[in-house]
């Protein structure tokens, strides 16, 4: 009789193990998994990534769910994410309704953000609810196109462009959706624990004129720019499905002046190609240069160091909000020199520095300085480098004019590209 119920209960372990060895239910044997490079991957019904440019980054993948921490330092742009990804047949309305809900020990040092990310395709558009971060507070754009008040916070909504960058979809010029949570949310400490209703965020968000595509993935993230930090997220539950029905509970403003201010901009902006060599006074309008970060540019009819107009940066929230032209791999060629000018001037009623940079792509995204100067106020320099050298493997290079140490409106004129010397 005893080694009957001993064969039973054996019998019995053995149909359970093979049922947890089918379901991916047993833990019993399941390992933290350890990335310190690039790496993409699923477990536990969660996809997850690691995506670093450079620098030193732990990324520890937890079984049992969607949880996972993460470490990062000397770092120039680095992203820990994990959940789900999809075929790209289906829009946000498609899968029912999406949320997730949080617990994170987060603790970062510099730039860097808590948020759910993700992407669309039709169109291409990549997207930020942004509930927490570091020094500075996404995206840095001048005007919030309306709120959202959901889940105990309030948030703005903001849409950005990004120009011949890297995508999902290689390097293409795409939009950006943005929620960022005005004031960051209470916690315990470092530990902070909540709900993202990302469906909720969607229908925001078309209130606002900013409509996604076909769902390519929703993440919850950890991302660092230019920084170092850790976090622990210790609850990471991404649930979809039901029947989907149209936010009741989120109280949503519109401003209907933003989004005219916006639309006029970017049509005005149209659509900015790469340009070779390149000399330019702003007198037939903006000549290819569009905004950087949060910055607007307009051609400006009152100031100019040469003809009677010139190129006026406004509205930057950054030091790195500038104004940029893309620039033509068929004419700059890395470990050639070539020649970049411009005249800057400010008007903050103080000194500033005037800085020409370069941006390029090299194992994700690097900047270059070309020129840096010291502007008083009210008084054109020149910014100049006779023979700047593209660096090697530099691609998708961008020239853009900057204020290191400045929010300050700036006017950018006599612009021109050509053969080092």
């Amino acid at each position: 009789m005893k080694n009957g119920i001993l064969k039973k209960l054996s019998t019995a372990a053995a149909v359970v193990c093979m049922i947890g060895a089918l379901t991916g239910c047993s833990s019993n044997n399941a390992k933290t998994e350890v990335f310190t490079e690039n790496v993409t991957g699923s477990a536990d019904g969660y996809d997850y990534e690691l995506w670093k440019d450079e620098g030193d980054t732990t990324f520890n993948v937890e079984p049992g769910g969607g949880t996972f921490s993460c470490e990062w330092s000397n770092i120039n742009n680095a992203l820990f994410r994990r959940g789900k990804k999809y075929d790209c047949t289906q829009n946000y309305k498609d899968l029912g309704n999406i949320t997730v809900d949080y617990g994170v020990d987060y603790d970062p040092i510099g730039n860097s953000y808590m948020c759910v990310y993700g992407w669309t395709r039709d169109p291409l558009i990549e997207f930020y609810i942004v509930e927490s971060w570091g020094s500075w507070r996404p995206p840095g754009a001048p005007m919030a196109l309306g709120t959202v008040t959901v889940d105990g916070g309030t948030y703005d909504i903001y849409k950005t462009t990004r120009y011949e960058q890297p995508s999902i979809d290689g390097t293409q010029t795409f939009d950006q959706y943005w929620s960022v949570r005005q004031s960051k949310p209470e916690g315990d400490g470092t530990k902070i624990e909540g709900t993202i209703s990302v469906s909720k965020h969607f229908d925001a968000w078309a209130k606002c004129g900013l409509e996604l595509g076909n769902m390519y993935e929703v993440a919850l993230t950890i991302e660092g720019y230019q920084s170092m930090g850790k976090a622990k997220v210790y609850k990471n539950e991404l649930k979809t499905g039901g029947t989907y029905t149209e936010a009741n509970d989120i109280t949503v403003t519109v401003d209907e002046d933003a989004i005219a201010q916006l639309s006029e901009a970017e049509a005005d902006a149209g659509t900015p190609e790469a340009v070779g060599f390149f000399d330019i006074s702003f007198e037939n309008g903006k000549e290819g240069w569009i905004p950087r970060g949060g910055s607007m540019v307009s051609v400006d009819k009152e100031n100019a160091s040469d003809g009677s107009q010139s190129l006026f940066v406004s509205g930057r929230t950054d030091n790195w909000n500038g104004a940029a032209i893309m620039l033509s791999s068929d004419t700059y060629k890395p470990g050639q020199a070539y020649k970049f000018s411009c005249k800057a001037m400010q008007n903050s009623g103080k000194d500033a520095t005037m800085k020409l940079t370069m941006q390029y792509d090299c194992d994700g995204e690097k900047y270059d300085e070309v020129a840096l100067v010291p502007a008083k106020s009210g008084e054109w320099v020149t910014l100049e480098n006779p023979a700047y050298v593209i660096p090697d493997g530099a691609e998708n290079l961008q020239l853009y004019v900057e204020s290191p140490d400045s929010l300050t409106d700036f006017y950018v004129d006599e612009v021109s590209g050509a053969e080092g010397e």
